[in-house]
């Protein structure tokens, strides 16, 4: 995917050079993180025999959307457990999932929490058969093992000449894939630093996203430690609706830069580096990396 060189005028007067890694141009419907992420999770359920894949997410879930899309495309029937009651008239995301072939079962809240539970498996098993299951986000051993396919991309276009790689961060699968490929390709001293777009990733909850890396890491025989987690940056929460000084923000980036975000994770990001280039956190003659990870459909929710 290409690298762009941002015309941001905040970074210009840092002497910061920030380049983005266009993975959003994927693919129309399969793009950014979500396309590694699923990638080895359909190879193994294609090469373990599977004809169904099943995985959970939200109305506007870019996770569910790409794989419709993906099943669609590579031959697999694909059921998506939607957290919530089934409403009157469903989300632009789930009318293109259930376009594409996928079978959308609804569950409630207090159910879907409890979604990793044998009870709803043997439910879902009993009505739809046997299934390849994938995580919600797609993130498991598989996904960030495609993660770390796109960290070697990075280093293979970028080599070492790069200060820190910015991404945001949900489920912290793509930090920990992106920062495994980034060392095992030889990048010691960089950073990759994940933007936490959760609001209760603070505390505990922040300690426990730290630790998702390191068993993410773990899946796939990796341990780095180039890699950090930053705070603070989640605009109230995720899939909230951006406060009006982001939002702000977010329009004006997107004018000036002509890169539109979306506004659940990317957004975000772009707004944290805002603030840290504003303190002075990157030296002057610092090279930003930042990745665009898609989900861009993800704007129709925000009436964007």
């Amino acid at each position: 995917m290409p690298l762009q060189r941002l015309n941001w005028a905040l970074a210009t007067q840092r002497s910061v050079e920030i380049w983005v890694r266009r993975d959003d141009l994927i693919d129309t419907h399969l793009s950014g993180n979500k396309f590694y992420k699923l990638y080895y999770n359909l190879r193994a359920a294609k090469a373990a025999g599977y004809k169904q894949l099943l995985s959970f997410g939200g109305a506007y879930s870019n996770h569910i959307y790409a794989l419709a899309a993906a099943a669609k495309a590579y031959g697999f029937q694909a059921v998506g457990v939607i957290r919530g009651e089934r409403p009157k008239y469903l989300s632009p995301t789930l009318q293109d999932a259930e376009a594409w072939g996928m079978k959308l079962h609804f569950v409630s809240r207090t159910d879907y929490r409890e979604r990793s539970s044998p009870e709803l498996r043997q439910k879902l098993t009993d009505i739809y058969g046997d299934f390849f299951e994938i995580p919600e986000g797609g993130a498991n051993a598989y996904g960030v093992q495609g993660t770390k396919a796109l960290g070697v991309a990075i280093h293979r276009q970028v080599k070492s000449d790069y200060t820190s790689v910015c991404l945001a961060s949900g489920t912290a699968n793509t930090l920990a894939g992106v920062a495994a490929g980034l060392q095992r390709a030889g990048d010691l001293a960089q950073k990759v630093i994940g933007f936490s777009v959760l609001k209760d990733a603070g505390d505990r909850g922040f300690q426990s996203l730290g630790a998702q890396v390191i068993n993410y890491q773990k899946a796939i025989n990796e341990s780095t430690s180039n890699w950090c987690l930053i705070n603070g940056f989640h605009g109230g929460g995720y899939g909230k609706k951006l406060p009006t000084n982001m939002r702000q923000f977010m329009t004006g980036f997107e004018c000036e830069t002509e890169l539109q975000l979306d506004p659940v994770y990317t957004a975000k990001m772009c707004w944290g580096v805002a603030q840290l280039l504003a303190k002075d956190y990157w030296q002057s003659g610092s090279r930003l990396v930042l990745i665009h990870t898609g989900g861009l459909q993800g704007r129709r929710g925000f009436d964007l």
